[in-house]
């Protein structure tokens, strides 16, 4: 009898089939869209903005009434949108591999028309190869690639996700953004959807006066995933893959996982490994699990020790993240010198970088750890505690 398939998937994005369903506010997200207000998504890394993009659009394509037909979506991943070139290369990417055929074609026919107009080949741009006899700068190009999208469906949003890396991309990619997609010819017809996992460089570039799409979309943050259903989500994957598991127990993996999409299903994946095909799964079983991946999960002590092994301001940010894994402020004289930072000002502007890197968020008036794993790490290897 072959080997069970192992049903977690945790270094991707939960399977859509069987995804735990924020249908709520995927339905309102899909509203805001089709009322023609773009939307600011914010959502730290592993949470599932990638599942929820998906959840998205199977959503937007559902027709909501009358004044809320049925739209298209496009997800544009700018985790590579190094330049300008390049970020007409994701663009064509994202095209290139929608799942809607009928949409590649128009898409396809969209940039053959585009190319013949402005005498540009898009494949042997975005390769970085200047086609002779043109002027064009690279800023048009992408402005007349960016404009040739709404051609592809007559109710459209175009998602950039990851949006905050375009702030590394030279030239000047927000402001032909705005030109080609944001003019009131396209009011009704074409909405954006910015996603980003650095809260404060997603501010940066959306609210802040001199940037060019300054106060134009709605701030939303992504809802942690219903205890419940994430419960039952896990359940179900366990009971598919031959291996159940006890209630008990997958409400105290969800736990242990802290309720995150990516670790919780990491440690379903590692505790379906340690069981026996017919064994259901206890509470014993799962805490075993969970204290072998704490303790031999390299990449999250790989972290703390790429800081240690940095400049006095990384140290400083290693510091600050002990100190706040031990629950303690950063806004404490005592507390920063314990952890040997010099004041609080120091541990204040070190937990800063730690949030523009992405590992610290703010909640409720305080610091918290993103990764659960880092989070527990560092409180067993905590130097004070």
């Amino acid at each position: 009898m072959p080997r069970a398939l192992n049903p977690f998937t945790w270094t991707d994005v939960v399977q859509i089939d069987n995804a735990v369903p924020r249908r709520a506010f995927t339905e309102q997200v899909a509203l805001t869209l089709k009322g023609g207000t773009h939307v600011s998504l914010f959502g730290p890394r592993g949470t599932g903005k990638s599942s929820f993009l998906l959840e998205e659009a199977e959503e937007l394509a559902r027709d909501h009434g009358p004044d809320a037909p049925p739209w298209s979506m496009i997800i544009v991943d700018l985790r590579t949108a190094i330049s300008i070139p390049a970020f007409v290369g994701v663009v064509s990417a994202a095209l290139g591999a929608h799942p809607d055929k009928r949409l590649r074609r128009r898409a396809t026919n969209a940039f053959r028309d585009l190319e013949k107009e402005i005498g540009i080949n898009l494949g042997v741009f975005k390769a970085g190869v200047k086609t002779r006899g043109t002027d064009l700068n690279d800023e048009v190009i992408l402005r007349s690639q960016l404009a040739a999208l709404p051609k592809v469906s007559e109710h459209l949003v175009i998602a950039f996700d990851e949006f905050q890396r375009l702030n590394n991309c030279p030239g000047e990619p927000l402001s032909q953004i705005r030109s080609a997609l944001m003019g009131p010819e396209h009011a009704g017809h074409v909405s954006l959807l910015f996603t980003g996992s650095l809260r404060e460089r997603l501010q940066l570039m959306l609210k802040t006066d001199t940037e060019p799409i300054w106060d134009q979309a709605h701030d939303m943050d992504l809802p942690d995933l219903p205890f419940d259903e994430f419960v039952e989500y896990i359940q179900f994957r366990f009971e598919s893959g031959g291996r159940p598991i006890q209630d008990e127990a997958a409400e105290h993996l969800v736990r242990l996982g802290s309720n995150h999409p990516k670790r919780t299903q990491q440690l379903a994946w590692n505790v379906w490994e340690a069981a026996d095909d017919g064994e259901e799964v206890d509470v014993d079983l799962v805490d075993e699990t969970y204290e072998e991946l704490v303790s031999s999960e390299d990449q999250v002590a790989q972290v703390v020790d790429k800081l240690l092994g940095g400049d006095d301001a990384e140290v400083n940010e290693a510091r600050a993240l002990f100190l706040i894994g031990a629950g303690e402020s950063p806004g404490s004289r005592k507390t920063a010198k314990t952890y040997g930072l010099t004041d609080e000002s120091a541990a204040t502007r070190a937990v800063d970088r730690l949030r523009s890197r992405g590992l610290v968020a703010r909640g409720n008036g305080d610091h918290k750890i993103v990764d659960p794993l880092l989070a527990e790490w560092l409180r067993r290897n905590s130097p004070i505690q």
